[in-house]
């Protein structure tokens, strides 16, 4: 299995979390295991895409460190070889870890923790987060550059599109593309199908994370055809942050038979406590797809990575 939309904030060991908290005799270092693992997860009653972000600002803090992002990058590839999963593409955003750091260190410090870890190949994507400085975003153009003989193969626009179009970064993505930067975008979760437009036509994405509000218009289905454009969907992310009320009502069924191109991913695994083949398992008894159609969505995952042409494994 591949996984191709997957965060690796979204992925750190609570447990490791929780011990930099104490070492660092941070505030939230102070509550017990089990209130710390609570603040970690994604709660039952998350309604909306806004709540679930608000997850990630209990401990961006105490991952702005070198070492540990150094040591939680290291142990990646094995955590998804224990998981089944034999290449995966991670992405997370440098500028929200620098603290004290640069973004260049905080990405030498994960793009190295990758190559010292054992295991399955795993490549790196570079994020903006929406409200940033544009300054930010034409960052990931320099880092892609300097990192992508060791294993950074993309950029992406992540963050709360419910509230930030962020239409004047469309410049630099160009730029990024005209560089033949591979560029996936978040879009069309947590708002409608311009949102996927945008990432379409402004951002110039060749993969779009989530993308399901694109159901909500048929010529956008067609689009996303013509272009063979897959949209990255995440099941179990999609009914925990509130943005589809219920398994029954997702509509990865009616986007696959639609003909749109499709990869499954995980999204925030330690958030939502899923695995790719929980997410693999959803589309058999869930949404009913045949074998036939699960080989041909691992298919698509193979197809549509953005694997660089020269890394070190």
């Amino acid at each position: 299995m591949i996984d191709l939309h997957h965060h690796f904030d979204g992925a750190f060991g609570i447990d490791a979390l929780y011990a930099e908290a104490k070492r660092r005799n941070l505030p939230q270092g102070k509550l017990s295991a089990a209130e710390f693992k609570a603040k970690c997860q994604v709660q039952p009653d998350c309604r909306t895409l806004t709540e679930f972000l608000a997850v990630f600002d209990f401990f961006y803090d105490i991952a702005q460190d070198a070492d540990f992002l150094h040591n939680e990058a290291k142990k990646l590839p094995q955590r998804m070889a224990d998981a089944g999963v034999v290449y995966l593409e991670t992405r997370f955003a440098p500028h929200l870890f620098t603290g004290n750091l640069t973004p260049e260190r905080v990405t030498e410090s994960v793009v190295s923790g990758l190559e010292a870890g054992k295991s399955v190949p795993v490549r790196l994507i570079l994020c903006a987060m929406r409200n940033s400085p544009v300054e930010s975003v034409q960052d990931l153009i320099g880092l892609y550059k300097k990192f992508h003989s060791r294993g950074v193969c993309g950029i992406d626009l992540a963050g709360d599109e419910s509230r930030y179009a962020c239409r004047e970064y469309a410049p630099v993505f160009q730029e990024a593309h005209e560089a033949g930067i591979p560029i996936t975008i978040h879009a069309g979760e947590a708002a409608g199908p311009q949102s996927v437009y945008d990432a379409l036509d402004l951002f110039k994405a060749r993969r779009i994370g989530h993308g399901i509000r694109s159901i909500d218009d048929p010529a956008l289905l067609k689009v996303l055809r013509e272009r063979d454009v897959p949209l990255e969907v995440c099941p179990t992310s999609n009914v925990r942050t509130g943005t589809i009320a219920s398994l029954e009502t997702h509509p990865l069924r009616r986007l696959w038979d639609a003909g749109v191109p499709i990869v499954l991913g995980t999204d925030d695994p330690a958030l939502f406590q899923t695995t790719l083949l929980h997410e693999y398992s959803l589309a058999a008894e869930v949404f009913g797809f045949s074998r036939d159609e699960l080989a041909a969505l691992a298919a698509n995952s193979l197809k549509y990575r953005f694997q660089p042409t020269s890394a070190t494994r």
